[in-house]
């Protein structure tokens, strides 16, 4: 398949939380004995007397995976699955992402298992990088487990490749206390009443307060603060795309009118109007809205559990949209594959179901306080019992109806590399139609080389 053969990536990708793939927890155990039972024959000879097979898992986490959340998710799958042992490897993001790369040019066998970030899909799947993963559960499986937009980012050539290990989805939280200083009703819970961008500067000016030249408390800040994920929503909401919807071309796209727009509205919370502090990279941008520096932040609700871990005063409402736009949320993350040079392909996909569907995703996902992508999860987090439903329902809710997925290109890293840069430069005050546009004209050349 040529790669423009690909299906269009709308704006806005419909999530489907059907209770028809929900099951009780006595269903949920017959489940995992049926999937013990469905284990690899040659796995099952192990069992009987073999050494067991050993299969790799190359990931991104090792905080969870090195830990002691990584360490009970392997035990309990070991000893459910006695014919199989994993190992796990571990890197940082940036290392692991080239590490996939050095391996799979190679052909490399040493692993079965792999992170794969939800929008590098596309890619690896035109360069022969994964098994598809629906030659080990099939779509009517699939389709009762997992949400459809996790599926759709987990899609390419009409196959499912991969399986939806997170799920990310957007709200803004805020610090009540700041708000609560200043005199400001807290934002409107409901979508049908999101507050727009242009109301939330007002507020961020407001609550920005300077002491003798220093900023002492700012208005809004990103939970990732130069990346495309967090940024890019913002231009989706007045009716942008960063890429074409053949995933080859940026030009038209990433500088368009209403691109600009937004992107000089990005610009201006940290030069214009000093309501977002320039020089500070993700991590300390998280540091600052812990610490009761900042009144506002967007992103996954992570954001919301790491505040209110460290006694900020935290409350949400769904993330804003411009005036005469529409609302945008990002979505889509880490799913999980099986390398197409794997020896140990069923194993590996034995794993995979245990940490997406089966017991070891509920113990990550809670470690994680990340919604995911399993549907009988999402309808357990988000009923009126569960501790901090209010934030998954809100969650959910924009997800079915407002999420935007990140392009689907052969050329994502690239892509990426170039995008973030500019949002980097746009921040720092570089004129913003220029940046784009030399951008645009850069990507363009790079994803050449996937028209061949």
């Amino acid at each position: 398949m040529k790669f423009k053969q690909l299906a269009a990536v709308g704006l806005v990708t419909a999530m489907v939380f059907s209770t028809a793939g929900c099951s009780s927890k006595s269903q949920r155990t017959e489940s995992s004995a049926a999937q013990t039972e469905k284990m690899p024959e040659n796995s099952q000879e192990k069992a009987q007397g073999g050494e067991p097979v050993e299969i790799v898992y190359l990931n991104s986490h090792a905080d969870v995976w090195e830990g002691d959340v990584g360490k009970e998710i392997i035990q309990k799958f070991e000893e459910s699955h006695p014919g199989i042992k994993v190992k796990t490897e571990s890197y940082p993001f940036d290392q692991m992402i080239e590490m996939v790369e050095v391996k799979m040019k190679s052909k490399l066998s040493d692993f079965d298992v792999l992170n794969v970030d939800a929008p590098l899909v596309t890619s690896y799947s035109v360069r022969g990088y994964l098994e598809p993963f629906e030659n080990y559960m099939s779509r009517d499986e699939l389709d009762k487990v997992f949400t459809q937009t996790g599926l759709n980012a987990a899609a390419y050539d009409g196959k499912v490749m991969t399986a939806p290990k997170r799920e990310s989805g957007m709200i803004m939280v805020y610090n009540k206390d700041i708000l609560d200083e200043n005199n400001i009703p807290y934002p409107a819970y409901e979508t049908d009443k999101r507050m727009t961008w242009e109301e939330c500067l007002d507020i961020c000016r407001q609550v920005t307060k300077v002491e003798n030249g220093t900023t002492t408390c700012w208005g809004i800040i990103g939970d990732q603060i130069n990346r495309v994920w967090n940024v890019m929503p913002l231009a989706n909401s007045l009716g942008a795309a960063w890429l074409s919807e053949d995933g080859l071309t940026a030009t038209g796209y990433l500088n368009s009118e209403a691109s600009v727009k937004a992107m000089t509205f990005y610009q201006d919370l940290f030069n214009k109007y000093g309501v977002s502090p320039k020089g500070v990279n993700t991590n300390e941008a998280r540091e600052m809205f812990e610490t009761g520096k900042v009144a506002f932040t967007w992103g996954d609700p992570v954001c919301y559990a790491r505040a209110k871990g460290k006694g900020i005063n935290v409350g949400v409402c769904p993330v804003p949209y411009f005036e005469g736009g529409v609302p945008a949320v990002g979505c889509d993350s880490w799913h999980i594959g099986i390398n197409a040079n794997s020896k140990h392909k069923e194993e590996a996909a034995e794993f995979i179901k245990y940490i997406t569907v089966g017991e070891g995703s509920s113990i990550f996902l809670d470690s994680q306080n990340n919604i995911g992508a399993n549907m009988e999860r999402i309808a357990r987090i988000t009923d009126a019992s569960a501790p901090d439903h209010e934030v998954y329902a809100l969650l959910a809710s924009d997800l079915e109806n407002y999420s935007v997925s990140r392009p689907k290109t052969p050329g994502y890293n690239e892509w990426s590399d170039v995008v973030n840069a500019a949002i980097e430069d746009i921040r720092n005050g570089a004129d913003v139609k220029t940046t784009l546009d030399t951008s645009a004209a850069r990507i363009d050349d790079i994803l050449k080389k996937y028209t061949k």
